[in-house]
Parts: C-alpha cells; structure tokens; sequence
C-alpha cells in the first residue's frame, strides 16, 4: 500500500485544511497548525510538525487542497506579508507621538494620515462588503472620508507692560 493511499485521520484532515485556508497565524505555519490540532503537550512541536509535514500522505492532502483552490502560494504568502506590515505601520502611526530635534512635539496630523492610508490599502487587499448599500439613498458613491486638519501655531510669549 503506497503512503498517499493511507487514510488521513480527522485531526491530520483537520491540521491540513488549517495550513491551507487558515488565517494570518495559520496558513503556511505547520508548528502554529500542529499546536492548535494536537496540543501543546509535545515538548518539540517543530520536530513533531516536520514529521507530520514529511509524510507523504500529508503532503499529497495538502497539494490537493491548493489544487483544489487554485491558490498561488507565493501571492498568498507576499499578500500576508504586506498585510502585517501595513497593520503594524497603521498602529504606529495611529498613537505615535513624535518631537524634533529640540524636542518641540511634532503635530500628529501627517502621522494620522500615513495610517488612514495604511488602513485605505488593507480595505483594497481585504475589502469589506456592506450588508445594505447606500447608493441611490442619499448616501456617497465614492465613500470617501474628508479629514480637516487644524496644524496647531507655536505663539511668542507675550510680553507683559509694567
């Protein structure tokens, strides 16, 4: 009997379907799958994951899965990557609070905006799908967001009369 014919069990079903379609913290990563399916009681989870990965049946499940959803795992893999970059640039710059060279407070105006963009390309890779459309109800086609940014003005000191 050839080793792709073996049978999976549930949990080796379930550990590949976790490692195609799983989120951000699961897709790709076998160490991440093989805590989640089998738990954290193995003292060497990535020597476990690899000897699970190495089966033959395992892989043979896991190709048909990609085949199955025709999926290119190097987009899927660059398209995780930019994700998390962008979500830990639109953190930072959300609740940054940054000051010059002579330590004056810089405004956070340009700050917020470098994360609304960073939030503009997450929705472009992730778009989010309303439930109720607001077209043709008064709503905005384009759905933009408008920001009025007030720059605060440092002001001399005035100069009290005796």
């Amino acid at each position: 009997m050839d080793e792709k014919d073996i049978k999976l069990t549930n949990a080796e079903i379930e550990f590949c379907e976790l490692f195609v379609d799983g989120d951000k913290e699961f897709a790709g990563q076998a160490e991440a799958c093989y805590r989640e399916v089998f738990g954290e009681d193995k003292k060497n989870i990535a020597l476990a994951a690899r000897r699970l990965f190495a089966k033959e049946h395992i892989t043979a499940y896991i190709k048909e899965l990609i085949a199955q959803r025709d999926i290119d795992i190097e987009a899927a893999a660059v398209k995780l990557q930019v994700s998390e970059t962008l979500k830990a640039v639109m953190s930072e710059t959300a609740k940054g609070e940054y000051v010059d060279k002579f330590g004056v407070p810089l405004s956070p105006a340009p700050l917020r905006a470098v994360s609304v963009n960073a939030a503009k390309a997450l929705m472009e890779i992730y778009p989010i799908k309303n439930v109720q459309s607001q077209t043709g109800k008064g709503g905005n086609e384009n759905s933009n967001i408008i920001f009025n940014v007030i720059v605060p003005q440092n002001t001399p000191p005035r100069e009290t009369e005796d």
